[in-house]
């Protein structure tokens, strides 16, 4: 059998696996933002019938190009809602871009020009360049902040990283298809294998990113010295966000906000005991506090607090948000 298509079928059960666990933790953690990247791994089912040198026994330019631009939407979408928020963003335009080349496609795919074809698929150059953009942005953003643990940033770069190969394996890809293919080196196209190998370790470690590594990374990490919190003097913690979040367009004051996460945590580790909490609060985790933003126990807190139903719920939600914010994308771990 080929070796190029079994080594596509290896990357694309890899990359289904990825899909699989972004799925999950997309149905976990209610954010649906990863629905829309784990339908771009999912639908990388489409590289089967990828035309191979050699043959292949599933080759389909029709299955292939086409699963190849339904992918693309899923990570312009996947982009837009992760990276922006409910600002602008180019997504219209980009969209747009995408349906062009799906007529395109279909076009010359129905005149046999599959070559053409996979010329014009290389609009997807437009969306990494745009990933890589706005990733870059997000780690400089947070590369000082000492707030953030140390493998999210590592994820930031591991992600730039496996988004530069891809974009060169792409350029590459479109250059062979053209007239311009006598200037491709014949060391480039197994180079540019090893790229699309390499950006695939480097989306797993990225998307589904095992425990002992994210361990590993952190292994330096120092828990963070926080004072005691009071009105007048109020510490600049992880617990500040969640404060100072929970108070826009809520009307609540900070110090109600710390006091009912504390009340909170509280609740969850059983104890009533200062240094224990702060010493809870200085260690936890995405999950841990994802947890303890959705217990039942802090909207309580805050009902009783003086907040009625709507704003404790809008002030909860502002510190999820603020949750996924500060620690840059999130935690992807189905654990």
């Amino acid at each position: 059998m080929n070796i190029a298509f079994i080594l596509i079928v290896v990357l694309t059960v890899a990359r289904l696996w990825i899909g699989l666990q972004l799925f999950l933790t997309a149905r976990k953690t209610h954010l649906n933002n990863l629905y829309w990247l784990s339908g771009m791994f999912i639908l990388a089912v489409y590289s089967l019938f990828s035309v191979l040198p050699g043959g292949s026994p599933l080759e389909n330019p029709w299955i292939f190009n086409l699963g190849f631009i339904a992918g693309q939407f899923c990570l312009t979408m996947f982009i837009h809602t992760t990276f922006y928020r409910g600002r602008k963003s180019p997504v219209v335009i980009i969209l747009g871009i995408f349906v062009l080349a799906l007529f395109a496609n279909l076009y010359l795919l129905s005149v046999n020009n599959s070559k053409l074809a996979t010329v014009v698929a290389g609009v997807s150059l437009i969306n990494w360049i745009w990933h890589l953009i706005v990733a870059g942005a997000a780690y400089r953003a947070i590369a000082q902040d000492q707030g953030v643990e140390k493998w999210i940033k590592i994820r930031y770069r591991l992600m730039m990283v496996y988004i530069v190969l891809i974009t060169i394996s792409s350029i590459q890809s479109v250059i062979v298809n053209t007239s311009l293919a006598f200037i491709i080196p014949p060391a480039a196209v197994p180079l540019s294998i090893l790229f699309v190998i390499g950006s695939i370790v480097l989306q797993f470690l990225v998307w589904a990113m095992p425990e002992p590594f994210r361990l590993w990374i952190n292994r330096d990490q120092k828990a963070r010295r926080v004072v005691a919190v009071n009105e007048e003097q109020l510490p600049f913690s992880v617990l500040d966000v969640f404060g100072t979040a929970m108070t826009d367009g809520t009307g609540l004051k900070t110090i109600v906000c710390f006091y009912a996460i504390r009340s909170a945590i509280a609740q969850k580790i059983g104890s009533e005991d200062s240094e224990k909490i702060q010493q809870q609060i200085n260690t936890m985790s995405y999950h841990e506090w994802d947890d303890v933003l959705q217990q039942a126990e802090l909207h309580r807190i805050l009902i009783n607090g003086g907040a009625n139903q709507v704003v404790a719920s809008k002030a909860i939600e502002n510190a999820r948000q603020a949750l996924i914010e500060k620690q840059s994308l999130l935690t992807l771990s189905t654990r």
